[in-house]
């Protein structure tokens, strides 16, 4: 497998310092849990940059794969103190960018990621299986094709 294939991540081994810069405007969540849950939901949905979707026009864009539907809810339901926060510290207008600047980015997927995750009342579980549990029911839904099992051995080859 390749070391590398894209969405503007130099090396799979700098997904931390961009996950923990997030987590360090858009919080950690209530029990610090947010920097693994986002390198977690990277791992799964692209193998930290390794893996590309193979949908044409990609359906799922960025290092998290957030598909077009979310990637408008999330920005449309985010708090203006967080849209704010985003643009102060990053520079991104999330209300002009579109769903495809995902891919160039890793620091925007993640952004966006930890935004949709924000939107859930429920805190990150702490152990894998419940993580991937919640990644399973919240992120992917029933609708999606991942499973927790899948889940945890990504997490396990990639984190």
């Amino acid at each position: 497998m390749r070391d590398f294939c894209g969405y503007g991540l130099p090396s799979p081994s700098l997904a931390p310092a961009f996950a923990s810069a997030v987590c360090d405007v858009l919080g950690h969540g209530a029990q610090g849990g947010a920097v693994t849950m986002l390198l977690e939901t990277a791992a799964q949905e692209t193998h930290l940059g390794r893996y590309r979707d193979p949908t044409p026009n990609g359906a799922g864009r960025g290092l998290c794969q957030c598909d077009p539907i979310g990637f408008q809810d999330v920005i449309a339901r985010a708090r203006d103190v967080d849209l704010y926060a985003v643009q102060k510290y990053f520079g991104f207008d999330l209300r002009s960018t579109e769903h495809s600047q995902l891919d160039a980015s890793p620091l925007l997927s993640f952004v966006v990621c930890r935004l949709f995750y924000k939107l859930i009342p429920e805190p990150f579980p702490t152990d894998l299986p419940g993580r991937a549990a919640y990644w399973k029911k919240y992120y992917n839904t029933r609708a999606g094709k991942g499973t927790v099992g899948e889940y945890i051995e990504n997490v396990k080859r990639f984190c």
